[in-house]
């Protein structure tokens, strides 16, 4: 029972130190994987149940790893197991109310299931962090992820808790660093953009770590964040390109790289992301002025001293007046936005 466990912690051992550790004299890229992937190989065949499952049982990480892909990123792997079947399992562990837990092999469970077929898959058991690593090594291997799906996944980690340690040797960057450059740059690109706009953009194989960052900065150059309905206005715009229509013809460009590209040419717009509308009203009482982003009334005490006084007295309940009756509003007639 022991020796059973221990090889079950080992499962990985070989592929983390094949990535980290490389030869002094790499080959390619490609034969660097080919080792790795074998290390992978020869350590699930030791122990591991090897079952077939159907893809209702199987629920989702709650690290995922992958942005949402397009259909067309997801037919070849379709037409090739069609044709060939599955050769390559997942590997789930045991979850509650008798289901499987994936740890990876997303892609290949879509694959499947869009087929109608029982799904080949491994099954272990592992903690968190050597689930994390496991699934990052693995992608690592298989079908390298794309700079901002690895930055997604960091982010998910660390917002779960996760130790920016872990993290580095799950995606295989920053090892052996004193100064964790690349997890820095993700982080601030996630922070900077943030989750929906990034989604919408989508996993954009095409574009590194420079692009990825220099929108950032261009962005972080401009201003601290968007407002919501710009954000909602960016994300449209983002979507809605007349490009997209040759997006998914074969040998095409893919269409999350286009998306990106769409998305440096709305978010670099100078002056405004949207050009949001203003109104400024001035009386001999005082001045508005209203924005997107702001709403202020102005009373000068050179003009109007004993008004000035009053408001700065009563500001406040005033304020909070305006509140409950916008409030009021909104509860009276709940299908229609109050404005």
């Amino acid at each position: 029972m022991g020796a059973q466990l221990m090889a079950r912690k080992d499962v990985f051992k070989g592929t983390l130190e094949a990535l980290i550790n490389p030869p002094a004299r790499p080959h390619s890229k490609s034969i660097l994987q080919s080792a790795a992937l074998g290390a992978v190989e020869s350590g699930l065949a030791r122990g591991l149940q090897l079952t077939e499952l159907e893809p209702d049982q199987i629920i989702q990480s709650e690290f995922e790893d992958r942005l949402p892909y397009d259909d067309a990123s997801l037919a070849d792997l379709v037409e090739s197991i069609k044709a060939h079947g599955q050769q390559i399992p997942i590997l789930v562990q045991r979850a509650e109310d008798g289901h499987f837990r994936i740890i990876y092999g997303r892609r290949r469970l879509a694959a499947v299931r869009a087929l109608g077929l029982k799904v080949r898959a491994l099954v272990t058991q592992m903690d968190d962090e050597q689930r994390i690593i496991a699934q990052g090594i693995e992608n690592s291997v298989r079908q390298d992820l794309s700079f901002i799906e690895k930055a997604m996944f960091a982010h998910r980690l660390r917002e779960s808790g996760v130790e920016d340690g872990t993290i580095r040797s799950a995606l295989n960057i920053d090892l052996g660093s004193p100064k964790a450059t690349t997890i820095s740059t993700m982080k601030m690109v996630v922070e900077t953009l943030g989750e929906d706009i990034i989604l919408a953009i989508g996993r954009a194989p095409g574009i590194g770590r420079p692009r990825w960052r220099a929108l950032a900065d261009a962005i972080r150059g401009r201003t601290a964040s968007f407002a919501p309905e710009d954000r909602q206005a960016i994300i449209s715009a983002i979507m809605s390109g007349p490009e997209f229509a040759a997006a998914n013809q074969e040998d095409g460009p893919d269409p999350s790289d286009m998306r990106f590209a769409r998305a440096v040419s709305i978010l670099s717009s100078k002056p405004s992301l949207t050009s949001p509308q203003q109104t400024e009203v001035a009386n001999s009482v005082g001045q508005v002025k209203a924005s997107r982003s702001a709403f202020a009334v102005t009373v000068r005490a050179k003009d109007n001293p004993e008004f000035h006084s009053w408001l700065v007295a009563k500001g406040d309940r005033l304020l909070q007046a305006w509140h409950d009756e916008w409030q009021s509003e909104v509860n009276s007639n709940p299908n229609k936005e109050a404005r």
